[in-house]
């Protein structure tokens, strides 16, 4: 392979990787928007998805669009479990916002271990849109799951903007989040705004495992790889604006990939982390800066 196809091949395998990142970033990012709370157990909603993804599969035998429909549900109703059971009960009884991370840092583990139970160490492969076909990019291969990550998380994207600044619900959601008692005021049910917020986190989370599973299989350690890599997005991004969990996730996925290339696959994490910290020293509001704030 020479020079110029490698860098292609990188640069492709970067923006595949980056937008993983960006959808877990995008969900800790809607999470903390919705509820000012930092959710440690949104790459869990990804590995939930994936496993019930993976039995939808293997057991029921269902075709791939639905056993991922399936998957997103997951994940959505592992966000409405979440916020109902864990996150409610301690807010009403006034928990700071570290108590609330402690929870859901809790509830990440606690899912992980579930996992390893039912699961075993095994690896689970979960079969990807177009198999394991690719196609040629300037002589550079890239799989046809992939591509679609790429298109489906772009879509995502634009609709979830659209979401917040053309619908209702979405417009109540941030109402509750600046100002959760002028919300209550005008009629606006806080708590249920806080709960479907819960609930979009966990369905992004859970698209974003459906999506990559087939492209790294189903481990129970990969909730927790996911959320340190997606909260290192969404910080480089902006932690206040789910979109510049975007640019944060492709910046990512990009350094890695060329880290790779330039330096050593063993030093790509040293790297990226390295990034987080220059970009949170020099701009400690993220890429997109306080402006990028008003996001969505």
């Amino acid at each position: 392979m020479d020079h110029g196809t490698l860098l292609v091949q990188s640069a492709l395998t970067g923006l595949t990787n980056g937008f993983v990142y960006a959808l877990i970033g995008l969900g800790i990012s809607v999470v903390f928007r919705g509820t000012k709370i930092i959710n440690a157990m949104q790459g869990e909603f990804a590995l939930v998805a994936g496993m019930v993804c993976y039995l939808a599969l293997s057991w029921l035998q269902l075709g791939i669009v639905p056993a991922y429909l399936l998957g997103v549900a997951a994940g959505a109703a592992t966000g409405w479990l979440m916020e109902a059971l864990l996150i409610a009960p301690a807010r009403r009884r006034g928990a700071s916002d570290d108590t609330h991370l402690l929870v859901t840092l809790g509830a990440a583990f606690a899912i992980s271990a579930g996992a390893l139970y039912f699961f075993g160490r095994d690896n689970r492969p979960l079969a990807g849109i177009g198999g394991d076909a690719s196609i040629d990019v300037f002589d550079a291969a890239v799989r046809i799951h992939a591509v679609w990550l790429m298109a489906i998380s772009l879509a995502v994207v634009v609709l979830l903007q659209l979401f917040y600044r053309k619908t209702r619900i979405g417009a109540s959601m941030m109402a509750a989040s600046i100002d959760p008692d002028g919300a209550a005021v005008i009629g606006i049910d806080v708590g249920r705004m806080r709960l479907l917020t819960f609930v979009m986190g966990g369905a992004v989370g859970g698209l974003a495992g459906v999506l990559v599973a087939p492209l790294i299989t189903i481990h129970y350690e990969m909730g927790l790889l996911l959320t340190l890599k997606g909260f290192a997005a969404a910080v480089v991004g902006g932690l206040r604006n789910p979109f510049g969990a975007v640019v944060g996730g492709l910046v990512l996925g990009l350094v890695e990939a060329f880290a790779v290339v330039g330096i050593s696959s063993g030093y790509k994490d040293v790297v990226s982390m390295g990034l987080l910290i220059l970009i949170m020293v020099v701009m400690p509001n993220g890429i997109l800066g306080a402006g990028g704030r008003r996001g969505g």
